[in-house]
């Protein structure tokens, strides 16, 4: 299942430290063409461009 559009995510692994954890959007969804997988489209903060992710590699943001 993916996540629903205009939730706001962070990556799910744990960030190291001294680093700044990414917050970005999840702004469309998108089928991988190899997989049939349905992926997020998320905008990282600062970013133009939506890149794919999936269910697993997220965590919403409260």
């Amino acid at each position: 299942m993916s996540i629903e559009k205009r939730t706001a995510v962070t990556p799910a692994k744990p960030v190291p430290a001294g680093k700044l954890r990414l917050f970005g959007l999840v702004v469309n969804h998108a089928t991988d063409p190899i997989t049939g997988a349905e992926l997020n489209m998320v905008r990282w903060d600062g970013t133009v461009k939506a890149l794919p992710y999936e269910d697993d590699e997220l965590t919403v943001v409260d």
